[in-house]
């Protein structure tokens, strides 16, 4: 019995598929799926198989979608970064005080982790790291929400930084750029589809097809990153982006496997975008008072 007919009809062609009648009544309401009764123990098994085939459909539909993306955060990402390009254009110093120089970050100068993700060699270098990192920011935001997508982006990239640093001890090292945290943007993707229990229910559903455009997408990226001549690909840090995925999937295991992101409320997730922009101030500050 159903209330809607629509039921009803399709299991009624499985019955039709065994060569039986089948018919539907309506009766106070319901519509009622009727068969000959000598017809109805080999019915049921059959129905009983259709059924279980169409679990993994019926689990699809109650599987929860995203919130709306809401794009302001991205806008505020775009005007930081080139309110910093800007900086950076009329005030040359910042990146002796900024890049994340290697011996300077195993020295004490903790804020170069953070203060070399907002630096860029040039317009061209910006415009990248803008274009690929509100793709990938995009893919977060619905699900992550603001706090945690942003807090977790300038971690994964300060994180990436760190262990780049700890790669190139004891030798020269300087790399600039947010390159490292848009790799851990689209890290913290992949880490968050892995563990996260409602995305891992979508990927079984999908054939793996969401699991794979964000892995797909970084290996794209990476191989774009290495095409040129031999002096443009020195000025890439392969290391340090590889750092920031593997550190940006860390993260988005954590936070799919404890769904933190889930259980904070949305003034928590504003304070949490607030707590990020600061951290970014404060490590200015200490590099430029240094």
């Amino acid at each position: 019995r159903s209330t809607h007919r629509r039921p009803l009809e399709e299991r009624g062609l499985v019955i039709l598929s065994m060569g039986l009648p089948y018919w539907i009544v309506r009766e106070n309401g319901f519509y009622s799926l009727l068969v000959r009764s000598g017809d109805l123990d080999a019915v049921e098994r059959e129905l009983a198989l259709y059924e279980k085939e169409r679990k993994p459909e019926r689990l699809r539909r109650r599987l929860p979608l995203p919130p709306p993306l809401r794009t302001a955060s991205l806008y505020v990402y775009a005007w930081c970064m080139g309110c910093f390009f800007l900086l950076q254009s009329y005030f040359p110093g910042m990146l002796d005080r900024g890049s994340a120089n290697a011996g300077a970050i195993l020295n004490g100068e903790w804020w170069r982790l953070v203060t070399a993700l907002t630096l860029h060699g040039d317009l061209g270098h910006l415009l990248a790291n803008l274009a690929v990192g509100v793709i990938f920011a995009a893919g977060l935001l619905p699900w992550l929400g603001t706090g945690w997508t942003w807090f977790a982006t300038l971690a994964s990239g300060a994180l990436g930084n760190i262990l780049n640093a700890w790669g190139y001890r004891g030798e020269f090292h300087n790399s600039i750029g947010a390159s490292t945290a848009v790799f851990g943007a689209l890290g913290i993707l992949v880490g968050w589809q892995i563990a996260h229990p409602v995305a891992a229910a979508h990927r079984r559903q999908q054939r793996f097809r969401r699991f794979f455009l964000p892995i797909a997408s970084g290996l794209a990226l990476f191989a774009f990153l290495g095409v040129g001549d031999d002096a443009s690909r020195q000025r890439i840090d392969v290391t340090a982006h590889l750092w920031g995925l593997l550190s940006g999937i860390a993260l988005g295991m954590l936070l799919g496997w404890t769904r933190l992101p889930e259980k904070t409320s949305r003034p928590a997730q504003g304070l949490l975008a607030a707590i990020t922009l600061g951290v970014l101030g404060f490590a200015w500050f200490l590099a430029v008072t240094d």
